[in-house]
């Protein structure tokens, strides 16, 4: 009888704990599992599949169902051809079936936690949110939900040319009449299912993060840039990129050139149905790797199509036309030692910097990146140009252009911890090692757990978690027992050195940075935080603005002598001229201008925007 009754007490206990883990949604119930104290719920459904008449279509709210839905695995990634970091090899795998995220949390119903959602890389046409890196899924969420007291949130999008295609046979199918974008547009759905369903995870919906590493730290910066994700976060963390959106005449080309490597027959329109039969392994198999010798390529881009995008990041942040949130950017210091040659002679240096920097700066570079004596000496060059090239300079860039066309603070990192094996400590802090210890899981990593789990491992992970999480609460990462983490000044590039004690200091990296400022002639952002502040003088009004053309200063005033200036969004002088009423920006560039009136010898200013 006694063993009957324990029996059923364990019955009736098994019962409620898998009833405690049913969650509503507002498609449907779901069902995770308990993984220790964590609540963990994997294969969520944001999306409906994108298959067959929605392939290269914008995502839509799944369908809702009845009864409960388990999540307790992983979906399917979606379709890519998989190379893995430094390898030629490949694999050919995914389900366009693949719009799905994970939720780790401590605590079910209503909450305040803060809630951290990682967007994965891949170069936009690899990855996934269950990815396997070192022996262990790299992202998995439940030691940072457990130990950060925070709701994880991780997500897919479309890869490749299923996430990005611009063609015009796929115009004519939107009321818009232009096409790609659609993994910008799975982000913002998913992120959209956290605003609306988070809070009965225990999450809250107005502290919301969103993080990115490579191809997913671009998304988390271009998610600054579109105004269809206003209001679906509220801090963001930059790992290891910028943002990058490109000219959709150019993607369209692209994309023109890759439909017919499958067949030229029919119109537009009859080229896509064709292209709508095949299955996604035929559409990917072509694919080629998105690093090849250290050199970073994004063979699919966002586009400027005036829905998703309006302009350009550097514009955008420019004109202030972005969503501000406080920002967290950084960058690694050996970027590409993992993908660059196993064997770099002294005259692949040389090579290298004739091929990506002109003629008048060669010499600054082989000063900076000498090619040396030796091949240990010429790989270390090697993947210093390769980095900051691409990596450490762009991070500047961001950080530069934010910080000044916003009040909310930007704080910047330089992660340069190195893993203790000696044969691992040779790579350096390469391309993607920040997150084994962001998300805490190098301690499962077939080289990072057991004896090869040292104390500086330990409290890399330890402060890396709680920066990362103050920061996803409260949009500073300072907090009670850590090293400050001084906040970015473009005048000054203040950051933190991540490492087993991390270090506040200014100046990253600053010759070389100015040096690549230089092979692409970027000129500094200004800044234009309170332009619209008036100085002396509030009469004065300019109009229309934004502007397609003639702006018109109003005639509030009498005719004393005004003289009115012109600037671009470098600070570059384009004119100046007294008494003007009006002012003709037709023949500039859309973009962010200066107006600049002086009366008096006192000053008003203001922003213009051509459209």
């Amino acid at each position: 009888m006694k063993r009957a009754c324990l029996l059923f007490i364990v019955l009736i206990t098994c019962i409620l704990a898998l009833k405690s883990q049913i969650v509503n949604t507002q498609f449907g119930q779901i069902q995770g599992s308990l993984n220790g104290t964590i609540y963990q719920f994997l294969g969520i459904p944001f999306a409906k599949p994108p298959v067959n008449l929605l392939r290269w279509k914008a995502p839509q709210n799944p369908a809702s169902w009845s009864g409960v839905l388990s999540t307790t695995n992983f979906a399917p990634v979606c379709p890519q051809k998989n190379f893995k970091q430094g390898a030629t090899d490949f694999t050919l795998e995914g389900n366009e079936d693949c719009l799905y995220l994970n939720v780790w949390t401590p605590q079910l119903g209503a909450g305040n936690r803060a809630v951290m959602v990682f967007v994965h890389g891949g170069g936009n046409q690899q990855g996934s949110a269950s990815e396997v890196n070192g022996g262990t899924q790299m992202y998995f969420g439940k030691n940072m939900a457990q130990r950060g007291n925070v709701v994880v949130v991780t997500i897919q999008y479309r890869l490749g040319p299923l996430g990005f295609l611009v063609h015009p046979g796929l115009e004519s199918e939107n009321a818009s009449k232009v096409s790609g974008n659609y993994a910008v547009l799975d982000q913002i759905l998913a992120l959209t299912w956290v605003k609306n369903n988070i809070a009965n995870f225990g999450g809250d919906p107005s502290k919301v993060m969103i993080f990115g590493e490579s191809a997913g730290g671009v998304n988390v910066g271009n998610l600054l840039n579109t105004p269809l994700a206003a209001g679906l976060f509220h801090s963001a963390c930059i790992q290891s990129a910028a943002p990058v959106i490109n000219a959709y005449i150019d993607s369209k080309d692209k994309g023109i050139s890759y439909v017919e490597s499958y067949t030229k027959a029919g119109t537009d329109i009859e080229k896509i149905a064709y292209m709508r039969t095949l299955t996604s392994d035929e559409l990917v198999k072509d694919e080629v790797s998105p690093v090849s010798g250290g050199a970073v390529g994004m063979n699919w881009q966002p586009v400027v199509d005036h829905v998703v995008f309006n302009d350009f990041p550097n514009r955008n942040f420019q004109s202030g036309n972005y969503n501000k949130v406080p920002l967290l950017i950084g960058s690694n210091s050996e970027e590409m030692s993992l993908s660059v040659p196993q064997t770099v002679l002294p005259f692949m240096v040389t090579a290298l910097i004739n091929s990506k920097v002109p003629a008048a700066l060669q010499a600054q570079a082989l000063q900076l990146y000498p090619p040396g004596t030796t091949g240990e000496q010429a790989r270390q060059s090697y993947i210093g140009l390769l980095t900051d090239g691409q990596f450490t300079s762009p991070t500047r860039r961001t950080a530069q252009c934010v910080s000044q066309n916003q009040t909310k603070p930007v704080w910047r990192y330089f992660f340069t911890h190195k893993h203790s094996i000696p044969q691992l400590a040779t790579l350096g802090s390469y391309h993607g090692m920040e997150l084994f210890y962001v998300f805490n899981t190098w301690e499962n990593a077939t080289l990072g757990s057991g004896i090869f789990f040292k104390a500086q491992d330990d409290s890399v992970q330890n402060v890396m978690l709680d920066y990362w999480v103050n920061f996803a609460n409260t949009g500073n990462p300072n907090g009670a027992g850590l090293v400050s983490w001084p906040e970015y000044q473009a005048s000054t590039d203040d950051y933190l050195e991540i490492k087993a004690t991390p270090v506040g200091r200014q100046g990253l990296r600053t010759v070389q940075s100015d040096l690549w400022d230089k092979v692409i002639g970027f000129e500094s952002c200004k800044s234009l935080v309170g332009v619209n502040e008036i100085t002396g003088n509030d009469t004065f009004r300019a109009y229309p603005n934004p502007t397609s053309g003639v702006v018109t200063i109003n005639q509030e005033v009498d005719n004393d002598q005004l003289i009115v200036s012109i600037y671009d969004f470098t600070g570059k002088k384009l004119f100046t001229g007294k008494n003007l009423r009006t002012i003709d920006l037709s023949r500039y560039p859309a973009g962010i201008y200066l107006m600049k009136i002086v009366k008096d010898e006192q000053v008003w200013q203001t922003k213009l925007i051509k459209q």
